[in-house]
């Protein structure tokens, strides 16, 4: 029997193997963290003792044919960790992307593991950054929807869209993906005073992406050979390369302070 919400059709119930099942984070999970592992290793330990656990909702790529989860991305990896469970409970959707995004906000707005202001608004404010495939495109969601899906008011939402207008007209377009990023470049860019909160959420945004770009690629080679690593650096940075070493001697300094307390100091 199918069923309908908002543009999907419940295709079928099914069980999988974990490995059949994949995420995509960018699409969709709207939290800070994709897990939080307290919330993960409770699951899991209700998955080894054999009770039930709530089937994934999964989003069938009508492309590669691949099923993502959509909700449930904490029964996925507590189903993951756990050797007892062979097959994971899932219920099969199909549709359109842009649907099964708005489906995964609402699941995750729900109160089982609520989301924060913080995590809202960078929700929304990614689902204002969609547009359309159009030769002059368009917002991809309706400043209604985005409201009503994504939890916050009207005025947050013409004011993300204006924010992204002038991000877009600027020499050096960047579009930051959390909000508070976005809030902060402009900011830098229209040259005003940035407070010690947004001048960390830039540094944060720009990490990310840095991360994403190479961060794989220079741990790999770290393990392998890190004075590869240090020469690139060299090369690219000159004299900069001094800067870092400062700040790791200072992050070294710090953690000395700590261990000297009789604390534990991770980064």
């Amino acid at each position: 029997m199918t069923k309908e919400i908002q543009g999907l059709t419940r295709k079928k119930k099914a069980k999988v193997k974990p490995s059949e099942v994949v995420t995509r984070p960018d699409d969709f999970q709207y939290r800070e963290n994709e897990v939080e592992n307290h919330h993960v290793e409770d699951l899991a330990i209700l998955i080894r003792q054999g009770r039930p656990v709530d089937p994934l909702d999964v989003w069938q790529d009508d492309t590669t044919g691949e099923l993502v989860v959509i909700d449930g991305h904490h029964r996925h990896a507590a189903f993951k960790r756990t050797t007892t469970a062979k097959k994971v409970p899932i219920v099969i959707w199909q549709g359109r992307l842009e649907d099964a995004r708005l489906h995964a906000l609402r699941e995750n707005a729900k109160a089982r593991l609520p989301m924060t202001a913080t995590e809202k608004s960078n929700a929304a404010w990614r689902l204002v950054c969609f547009k359309t495939d159009d030769a002059q495109p368009k917002p991809l969601y309706s400043k209604a929807r985005v409201v009503k899906t994504a939890g916050v008011s009207e005025g947050t939402v013409a004011s993300m869209r204006r924010t992204l207008r002038l991000l877009e007209s600027s020499d050096d377009p960047e579009v930051p993906d959390t909000w508070q990023g976005a809030l902060a470049l402009l900011k830098g860019q229209q040259r005003e005073e940035l407070d010690d909160d947004e001048r960390e959420a830039l540094i944060q945004e720009r990490t990310a992406k840095l991360d994403e770009k190479v961060g794989k690629e220079i741990a790999t080679m770290a393990d392998i050979q890190i004075d590869a690593v240090a020469r690139m650096l060299e090369k690219r940075l000159g004299s900069k390369v001094r800067r870092l070493a400062d700040w790791w001697r200072d992050v070294d300094a710090i953690g000395d302070e700590f261990e000297e307390d009789g604390e534990e100091f991770q980064f």
